[in-house]
């Protein structure tokens, strides 16, 4: 292994590992392509539906889960940059914070979503088909920040394993990728929940 610099180095993606990073980024490309989808549904009903839209509050939980959301995607982005110095103490700390964070944000993530979507119910279920599409989007909400969160204990564990160095640490790079698209796609849906004062997608 090279020496490594003061300055973060560019992360080396090794060919055994790289369809580990297309993976991801299929995965990234079709959550977005769903969310987008979501949107003009979304839209949709709210423009064009033929029964009243009774306005919902979002949960006070939710605000505070989007605070510590961005919180643990800054600390594991910044483990990231520090893990390219070589500087493994701090690295392996940024992760552990993250990663607590994390836990932390899909517990009350639950939470604010059940009070969301028991705020959505009777509305919903005066729509045919309403409930079954309220349903899909909290287990696919869930669950791709379930798989965010396993893929960060993972690195996290990795991480006391010795696994990462200045030189090979994609892992962290996909992981820190990933957490930032999914911050994009909750500040989205959080932005037109209080825009439109309406309850839950569809």
């Amino acid at each position: 292994m090279s020496k490594p610099s003061s300055y973060p180095v560019k992360t080396r993606v090794y060919p055994e590992f790289a369809k580990t990073s297309f993976l991801v980024y299929g995965l990234i490309v079709s959550i977005g392509i769903f969310f987008v989808g979501a949107i003009v549904a979304y839209l949709g009903r709210f423009v064009f539906s033929s029964h009243p839209i009774t306005p919902v509050t979002i949960p006070p939980i939710l605000w505070l889960n989007t605070c510590l959301l961005l919180l643990g995607s800054h600390l594991l982005y910044r483990g990231y940059r520090a893990v390219r110095r070589e500087q493994l103490r701090r690295f392996r700390r940024c992760l552990c914070a993250s990663l607590t964070i994390a836990c932390l944000f899909c517990v009350l993530q639950s939470i604010g979503m059940y009070e969301l979507l028991e705020q959505h119910w009777q509305q919903a279920s005066r729509t045919s088909g309403s409930v079954a599409a309220v349903l899909l989007m909290v287990f696919l909400h869930v669950a791709h920040f379930f798989a965010g969160l396993l893929g960060l204990a993972f690195v996290t564990f990795q991480a006391f394993q010795g696994r990462y160095d200045h030189e090979y640490h994609n892992g962290v790079r996909l992981v820190a990728l990933y957490w930032r698209f999914l911050d994009v796609v909750w500040l989205l849906l959080l932005w037109l929940f209080y825009v439109t004062g309406t309850s839950f997608l569809f």
